[in-house]
């Protein structure tokens, strides 16, 4: 058999031909304008702290570890306030703020606006600033910071909800309880709040800080009743 019957010829060769130049700079150019489109469309993150409605005009601040106490800084009978533990449904562990969609069941994740810091760090320190200032100014402290035998009473929360949804409400469900110094409780209850939650981020979360204070003030009242007369 003759072998040039076997030789292929450059018409023979199989696969697909390059495409020319012109084509593939049209295709990169594109490309890199689809991606500086979507760089520049990207949203700027926000973030929000859950703060007292009160603000600096609380009585009393909640003490920070480390810094000692301030004699003479205490309610009126010289009872040892701490509020803590303060544990939280495991959804609200997130940076992002939670909303609660139309059927009440599916749970939205705000995926550009979210806490500046844990909710299980910012809520006990307002709620010591509001329980402070429900008690006329005196000094609460935050646990675990300190130690729960320096505290007289001592406040234990724990948030079943704590959402909304936008242009709707915002709901609070938590429960309280007052401990002795043997841990034995003095007072027990539960606070389920509900306010208009406004339609942006920054009034849902200025609502629950409201919400936070609502808690407070019961939890003050109960305070009030247990704490030895003076």
């Amino acid at each position: 058999m003759n072998a040039a019957v076997h030789r292929r010829g450059p018409a023979s060769r199989s696969g697909p031909l390059p495409a020319p130049v012109p084509v593939l700079l049209a295709v990169l150019l594109l490309a890199c304008l689809l991606l500086s489109g979507c760089a520049g469309s990207s949203a700027a993150t926000r973030f929000y702290l859950l703060s007292s409605p009160a603000g600096d005009a609380a009585g009393g601040v909640p003490d920070v570890p480390g810094v000692p106490d301030v004699p003479g800084a205490s309610n009126e009978s010289g009872a040892r306030v701490a509020v803590g533990p303060v544990s939280m449904a495991s959804y609200l562990d997130r940076p992002q703020i939670v909303t609660r969609e139309g059927d009440g069941v599916r749970l939205g994740l705000a995926e550009f606006d979210r806490w500046a810091e844990p909710l299980a760090e910012s809520l006990p320190r307002v709620l010591a600033e509001d329980i402070s200032r429900a008690l006329g100014g005196g000094r609460v402290l935050v646990f675990p910071g300190t130690r729960a035998e320096d505290a007289d009473i001592r406040v234990a929360v724990d948030v079943n909800r704590l959402d909304g949804s936008l242009g709707g409400t915002v709901v609070l469900d938590a429960w309280w309880a007052l401990l002795d110094r043997s841990g034995a409780t003095l007072r027990r209850g539960r606070v389920v709040e509900r306010r208009a939650a406004g339609g942006d981020y920054a009034a849902m979360v200025t609502a629950q800080g409201a919400l936070a204070a609502t808690l407070a003030d019961t939890v003050a009242a109960a305070v009030r009743e247990v704490l030895p007369r003076p």
